[in-house]
């Protein structure tokens, strides 16, 4: 008959993100709730004491322990075993794939959750219950070498997602008060400020088309792939996977990829011709053969672009096919267009389209600003 290994009750702190003792969870005089801990056949088990006090919380432990003693398995603690967090790991990644997220996303996410699984098993975290504010506090500062303040933010946002899904109560507010926020740095937000092209380098653009690609069909495709980004806003991806029915009657009509939200739009006749002109054979699809996956498709229109704006000396690194979204917005702003009109010709929020676009500067805008009426003495 095998032997079990005697169970020792150990009392713990869980601290509360502001309190100055959260690196200690041995700390006795904090008002911080206290937990029990033990082990037994192997799993470890915890249950809050029900009390802020070390004093009653060495009371409650020791009658556990005689209980423990005794033989006796309480029920709140081994009715349940406990997954640990590489097993909750793979079980929200299951359920991000089974929300539709693209292969980007899911590979994204998938990476992120990777880091912090490694960093915790690094420092003996198996259980999320053992997690503590100090170990987010530091993996959070292992990403001093992360590229950009925007990486930082979106590799934030998995891992909180993913905090939320495996710690609960006060335990996840905790953990997630102790990631804090990130400030985008002043290059970063200098890199992601709208950039619309102005009227001459979009000519110079579209007359280098026929020069860098000079297979008539390639260079029609191309151009009318520009034409209709310049012209509806759409990012690259809807662009790419717009589809037959999405324009029918001269209308666009389509849910965004990214956020579900429908886009209406009427279609400029000669636009409208355009795209019907270059359709690929695919009875479904103005630009994607189908016959790959879209984010394929995308990188490889991504990189007919990335030449073509290098050819014509109007590439801004790091910035590509959304200055053709900027020249959009830029021009209805002109036009007359309302901020709620170019939220819901862009498929976005008002809120966001002001956020984005509150300090767009461009030659454009200053045209508009020379017509406006002054004062005169």
């Amino acid at each position: 008959m095998r032997l079990l290994r005697k169970s020792t009750v150990v009392i713990f702190v869980r601290h509360a993100a502001t309190c100055p003792h959260f690196e200690d969870e041995a700390y006795p005089r904090c008002d911080c709730s206290k937990w029990l801990r033990w082990s037994r056949a192997g799993r470890q088990h915890r249950q809050a004491s029900g009390t802020r006090s070390w004093r009653a919380a060495e009371e409650k432990a020791a009658q556990l322990q005689e209980r423990l003693n005794a033989g006796e398995s309480p029920a709140t603690s081994a009715a349940v075993v406990q997954p640990t967090i590489a097993t909750l790991a793979e079980t929200f990644l299951m359920r991000k794939r089974s929300e539709g997220v693209t292969a980007t996303t899911e590979r994204k996410v998938k990476h992120h959750i990777k880091l912090f699984c490694e960093f915790m098993d690094a420092r003996g975290r198996i259980f999320p219950a053992d997690i503590s504010v100090t170990d987010a506090v530091e993996f959070k500062a292992s990403w001093s070498n992360w590229r950009s303040s925007v990486t930082r933010q979106k590799g934030q946002q998995n891992i909180r997602g993913f905090v939320k899904f495996i710690c609960r109560s006060e335990h996840r507010d905790e953990i997630l008060a102790a990631f804090g926020k990130i400030k985008a740095t002043r290059a970063d937000s200098d890199r992601l400020a709208p950039k619309p092209f102005t009227e001459d380098e979009l000519k110079k653009l579209l007359a280098q088309v026929r020069v860098t690609f000079p297979d008539p069909v390639k260079a029609a495709r191309l151009t009318a792939l520009i034409h209709c980004m310049v012209s509806t806003g759409l990012v690259i991806r809807d662009t790419v996977q717009l589809e037959i029915d999405d324009i029918r009657g001269g209308r666009l009509s389509i849910n965004r990829q990214k956020t579900g939200k429908s886009v209406t739009q009427r279609l400029d006749k000669d636009l409208h011709a355009e795209l019907l002109a270059v359709i690929n054979g695919n009875p479904k699809y103005v630009f994607w053969s189908g016959t790959n996956q879209p984010e394929t498709a995308v990188g490889v229109w991504q990189a007919d672009l990335r030449k073509l704006m290098d050819d014509a000396g109007v590439r801004i690194k790091g910035n590509l096919s959304h200055r053709f979204r900027d020249t959009f917005v830029d021009f209805s702003l002109g036009a007359g267009w309302s901020i709620d009109e170019i939220a819901a010709a862009l498929g976005d929020t008002v809120t966001v389209v002001e956020k984005h676009y509150a300090n767009l500067a461009s030659k454009r805008m200053e045209d508009r600003l020379a017509k406006l009426p002054v004062r005169t003495w």
